[in-house]
């Protein structure tokens, strides 16, 4: 009878111990999972434009991924002009 307690009590102290684990494995997906939907397919060719928060993008293609990211989260991102900031 002793064996199987300490049996039990071993059981419940490797099932706390691999709990927390597995919830940080939950939330590391959620992570990806949002990273996923940030993903913006555009050419690699070099045409860099300003944008409002004075930041220069490779190209057109860029700028307009990350705008449309600004605007999901209910900012403005505005475009300058093209060339360099």
């Amino acid at each position: 009878m002793k064996f199987l307690s300490i049996l039990v009590a071993l059981c419940l102290l490797l099932a706390l111990a691999i709990a927390p684990t597995r919830a940080n494995d939950d939330i590391s997906a959620e992570k990806d999972a949002k990273t996923l939907t940030k993903f913006c397919p555009c050419p690699r060719n070099y045409d860099p434009v300003c944008a409002s928060n004075m930041v220069t993008y490779a190209n057109r293609c860029e700028y307009d991924c990350v705008r449309r990211e600004a605007e999901r989260r209910g900012r403005n991102l505005g475009f300058l002009r093209t060339g360099t900031c």
